[in-house]
């Protein structure tokens, strides 16, 4: 029963990111990208030391007190809550980490989306910069599972992820911590270097199967 209020202990996969980034990515120096992904290790620890908290909290109270005995007020404190504002921001740094190589151009699958969608890779460049230009926490493109649509939803908020309904397929961090090292004010120049810098092939694997 214990399971079924459990949180997740989340994988690190910052070593992996690290080996992918130790050239750079096109203007985006091997030094700020690994300090982003510092940034997200620790994001990942206090999640998961979180998770470990909560999990040991609600096995006593399963082991103690009658099932029909609702938590709920205490488990407010427990930190269940800035679990999940920790795990938006680590699955969104996970998309924008695993989404940026310069492999290759738009092919396949998601070069038929974003033309059916956009009418043009290059419209969809426009779209997705022109959100970014005005949002100070995350861009994201998504595709709508009842729909079958392509799009970008734009965000101000850091710890905010599209979930239900919506499979994320490439993530746009623009807090200052991403593009300030390289970059300084310049965010347009950022925007250009990422959209300039998909992986094509690695974002393609986050679409469902068709």
């Amino acid at each position: 029963m214990a399971d079924l209020f459990s949180l997740k202990i989340l994988p690190d996969k910052s070593e992996l990111f690290l080996k992918k980034f130790e050239n750079g990515i096109g203007k985006i120096s091997s030094k700020s990208l690994a300090n982003h992904v510092n940034l997200y290790k620790n994001l990942l620890e206090e999640a998961n030391n979180l998770a470990k908290e909560c999990n040991e909290y609600v096995g006593r109270w399963l082991s103690s007190q009658p099932l029909e005995e609702s938590p709920k007020n205490e488990l407010a404190f427990s930190g269940i809550g800035q679990w999940y504002s920790l795990y938006g921001r680590i699955k969104s740094h996970e998309l924008y980490f695993s989404g940026l190589n310069k492999n290759g151009s738009c092919e396949g699958k998601i070069k038929d989306l974003l033309e059916s969608n956009f009418k043009s890779i290059e419209n969809f460049k426009l779209d997705l910069k022109l959100k970014a230009l005005h949002t100070s926490g995350w861009v994201w493109t998504v595709l709508d599972h009842s729909t079958g649509e392509l799009f970008n939803i734009p965000s101000n908020r850091e710890d905010a992820f599209p979930f239900a309904g919506m499979n994320a397929l490439i993530a746009l961090d623009l807090a200052e911590h991403a593009y300030e090292p390289d970059f300084n004010q310049d965010k347009e120049g950022y925007i250009e270097e990422f959209l300039n810098a998909l992986d094509w092939q690695e974002i393609e694997k986050n679409l469902p199967l068709m």
